[in-house]
């Protein structure tokens, strides 16, 4: 009985082994050589070869720096400059020849040491052609949806856009606003919010590798997630049952007084049409003057390198060979 005892106060004590981060397909490619190559990989760009591959790049605010000691690999990376003082946005943007509905996308970003943090960052979308969306405004479930990752203020969130999306000013699916005018939905449904709990802040002047994943839902079903990865560690997964949290408005709180109701997230509602599929993804730099004010240089700087677009996770570079030849998309 001692024995027994004895056992089971050792294994009490003994602490549960660390969670195992799961092995992409970089681990395949040292140095992403190559990487471009495997089935599951739709695009892969280190810049080596400029914005080669690229659909659309706003050379206003985008550029191709080339200066190895900087670079997180190779020789080469894209520069996204803002300017203080007016409202600066742009994008190196890929549209895909054909959708999926689940994309993971991997990158690297470094903020420059007196860089403000931006009012938005990158994108992945489901858009049906000629549908853009517009700030504001709930897309319509059969023509678009989309997420971004964003550093508010230093802390890495989720700010999404869809069709059963919350309002901002209006404390549910109330059909009057707050202040009593009804609720028409023009103007009411700006991007839901989703910050993870215990997150380290953002560091500037250092490279951070980013993934994020979006998976629509099945028509009719709130099966739909999304998660994101920093530096290989998952930080955050929106997805039928986790986390366990309270909808503010059109904010999901996991922690503090406003979690007055915690109950399990019901994952998303993305679509309506299966025919709508993730299809864009874009290095989104846009730096409001009220954001930039905030900040004390006249030139807020990101920069991104090594690029991957795949239907699985990527994970994070592994140490290898120049990847200067791992570019391309299929």
């Amino acid at each position: 009985m001692g024995r027994v005892l004895g056992l089971a106060l050792v294994l009490l004590q003994t602490p549960a082994p660390a969670p195992v981060a799961p092995r992409g397909i970089a681990a395949r490619y040292p140095g992403d050589g190559g990487i471009a190559h495997d089935p599951a990989v739709l695009f892969a760009s280190g810049f080596e070869q400029g914005f080669e591959g690229w659909t659309s790049v706003n050379t206003r605010i985008a550029s191709i720096q080339r200066e190895e000691a900087r670079a997180h690999s190779g020789t080469a990376f894209a520069r996204l400059t803002a300017t203080r003082g007016v409202d600066t946005g742009g994008e190196v943007a890929l549209r895909l020849r054909e959708g999926v509905d689940r994309l993971h996308l991997r990158f690297a970003c470094r903020f420059d040491r007196d860089t403000c943090w931006p009012h938005h960052f990158v994108k992945l979308r489901a858009l049906k052609p000629l549908f853009r969306g517009h700030a504001g405004v709930a897309p319509p479930g059969d023509q678009g949806f989309w997420t971004g990752i964003e550093p508010l203020r230093g802390t890495w969130r989720f700010y999404t856009y869809w069709h059963a999306m919350r309002g901002w000013n209006n404390p549910g699916d109330q059909a009057v606003n707050d202040d009593g005018t009804p609720n028409t939905g023009q103007q009411d449904f700006y991007g839901n919010s989703f910050t993870p709990d215990g997150q380290s802040p953002v560091p500037r002047d250092a490279w951070i590798c980013v993934e994020v994943m979006l998976q629509a839902n099945t028509p009719g079903r709130s099966d739909g997630e999304q998660a994101f990865w920093i530096d290989g560690r998952e930080v955050g997964r929106y997805a039928p049952g986790v986390p366990v949290g309270t909808w503010q408005r059109n904010v999901f709180v996991t922690s503090g007084p406003r979690n007055t109701r915690p109950t399990p997230f019901e994952g998303f509602d993305f679509r309506t049409d299966p025919g709508l599929k993730i299809n864009e993804i874009a290095l989104h730099w846009y730096v409001s003057k009220e954001y930039a004010a905030l900040g004390t240089s006249d030139r807020n700087v990101v920069d991104f390198d090594d690029v991957v677009v795949a239907t699985e996770y990527i994970g994070p570079r592994t140490p290898g060979q120049d990847p200067r030849g791992s570019g391309g998309s299929r």
